[in-house]
């Protein structure tokens, strides 16, 4: 359930105030589906974070090959 990822993702950058891209992939790989391969893995985490980047939850404070993200304040 995509909200389940969308949730985790969250609730680890409020934890822990960043994460970078390694982080991400590290808290979410094993917990999606073993059908996935490995680039349907990272293609699935990179559209969780745009998703939540495009509905203004978090923002990347580093660059696009070292990302830090953290949640979005208004």
């Amino acid at each position: 359930d995509k909200q389940y990822y969308l949730d985790l993702i969250t609730k680890s950058i409020k934890q822990h105030k960043m994460l970078s891209r390694k982080d991400t992939d590290e808290l979410l790989w094993n917990k999606l589906p073993d059908w996935m391969n490995d680039k349907q893995r990272k293609n699935k985490i990179g559209n969780l974070l745009s998703e939540l980047r495009i509905n203004g939850q978090i923002e990347n404070i580093g660059t696009p090959k070292e990302s830090k993200w953290i949640l979005k304040t208004n």
